[in-house]
Parts: C-alpha cells; sequence; structure tokens
C-alpha cells in the first residue's frame, strides 16, 4: 500500500511539472511572449550601438552626457510651490522690517501683488521639469461661480505667456529676486536731486570699509600716558648723547 501511494505521488508531481513546463513554453511561443523577445532584442542592439559610437567619437558622446546631466541637476533642483511661498514670506519680512519711507517702490509694489494674489488663491504654480511657472488666474479654484466653471469662457492658454509672473530655474525664482535688489533703497527720494549728485557713482566696498573702521575708532576711548614716563623716556634719550659728547671731549683733549 505505500508503494503504490508513493508512486502515485510521483507520477502526479512529474505530470505536474510537465504541465508547468509546457506552459511556460507557450507562453514564449505566444505573441505576448515573441513581442517581448524582439523589445529585448532591440534594446540590446541600441545599447551595442551607442557603446560602438561612443567609442568611435569620445567628444560627441561627452557632449551628450554632459546635456544629459545638466538636464537631471536642473531637474533635481527644480524649485516647488513650496518654496516659492516661503521664498514670498521670506522677502514679504525683510520687507516689513524697514520703514516705508526707505522701501524700494518697486519691490514693494511687486511683492504686495503676490501676497495679495496668494490670499485670494489665484497663484498657480506649473511644473515643466527642467523648470517652473508661477502665474495667477481670475478666480478661485474652489469658487462656485458660473464664469470659474464655465469650461467654455475660461482663459485659453494662448494667453499663458502674458499671466506668468515668475520663473522658478536652478533652485531660485528669478524675477522675485531681480525685484528685490536693492530693496532698501526708495528710488523715489533720488528724483528731485541736481543731475551732478545723480550721476555720482557709490563708493567701492574697499572705500566703506575703511570709512566704517575709522567710525569704529572714533568712539573709542582716548588713552592718556603720564607726564612722568614721558620725561623718563626723554632723559633716558638723552643720556647716550651726553656719553657720547664727554668722549668726544675726552679724546679731543688726549689729543
Amino acid at each position: 500500500m505505500a508503494a503504490s501511494w508513493l508512486l502515485k505521488r510521483w507520477c502526479s508531481t512529474a505530470a505536474t511539472e510537465t504541465t508547468k513546463g509546457t506552459r511556460w513554453q507557450r507562453l514564449i511561443n505566444s505573441r505576448a511572449g515573441a513581442w517581448c523577445r524582439s523589445l529585448l532584442s532591440d534594446y540590446k542592439e541600441a545599447c551595442r550601438e551607442a557603446v560602438l559610437g561612443a567609442r568611435e567619437r569620445p567628444l560627441k558622446a561627452s557632449v551628450y552626457l554632459g546635456l544629459l546631466g545638466g538636464m537631471y541637476a536642473c531637474y533635481y533642483a527644480n524649485p516647488d510651490d513650496t518654496s516659492f511661498e516661503t521664498s514670498l514670506l521670506e522677502t514679504s519680512n525683510r520687507l516689513a522690517l524697514l520703514s516705508p519711507w526707505i522701501r524700494s517702490g518697486t519691490s514693494d509694489g511687486h511683492v504686495q501683488t503676490l501676497v495679495k494674489l496668494r490670499n485670494e488663491g489665484r497663484l498657480r504654480y506649473a511644473s515643466l521639469g527642467i523648470a517652473s511657472l508661477t502665474y495667477y488666474t481670475d478666480y478661485d479654484p474652489e469658487s462656485s461661480l458660473y464664469e470659474a466653471r464655465c469650461s467654455a469662457i475660461s482663459v485659453p492658454w494662448s494667453e499663458l505667456p502674458k499671466r506668468v509672473l515668475d520663473v522658478g530655474f536652478v533652485g531660485r525664482w528669478w524675477v522675485l529676486d531681480h525685484k528685490m535688489k536693492d530693496f532698501d533703497i526708495n528710488e523715489e527720494e533720488f528724483k528731485h536731486l541736481p543731475p551732478a549728485l545723480v550721476a555720482t557713482f557709490p563708493p567701492s566696498p574697499q572705500i566703506t570699509e575703511r570709512n566704517e573702521k575709522l567710525h569704529q575708532e572714533s568712539w573709542k576711548a582716548v588713552v592718556m600716558e603720564d607726564e612722568s614716563s614721558e620725561l623718563d623716556g626723554i632723559q633716558d634719550m638723552d643720556t647716550p648723547v651726553k656719553e657720547t659728547e664727554s668722549n668726544a671731549l675726552y679724546k679731543a683733549q688726549a689729543s
């Protein structure tokens, strides 16, 4: 009985293995298997040709590799909408620390416009892979107005270049950084100056650093030396002179 049971078990296992092998062979010989084999062979041939082409033209291959590496670096450093909001809040706080009389009108106006659009929910962000765009729309996406929901009267994509507010590339928002240049200088204060003063160039960093050092030294306390120490120093200086004169007289008398 045990021998017959083992024989039946072995036969069933062998039949199962034969069936599995048959199914695998059927899968390989099917249309899907043939398509996968042809796809793998095409990729293999393309990789072989790429390696041979790189060996024959190393300069061209280096240029292509440099372009691919640059595109990957731009993609990796592409700023997102969170970075734009962070930069916007930081610049807004920096302007808030200044008096309205010394803020740059260009910087303040641009930042206030962006903050207003953000509070209204009209700022949009679009990623292009290696760069990003920030633009504005007419309505909040959660608005229930008919003009905001109807696609027939929505703004066409051809007007997108007119609505772009900033461009993000290599981890920076370039328009915002450009607007914040000299944000602590109010241009309105210099409109009524004479032309000669307007054309005056600002001092160089070296001159500014020297003036700052002189200003800091002017606040230091004046150190007064004792008169007794000065007299002692003068007497010490006169002693070698007197000895020299006496030696000269002695030599003259001796001669």
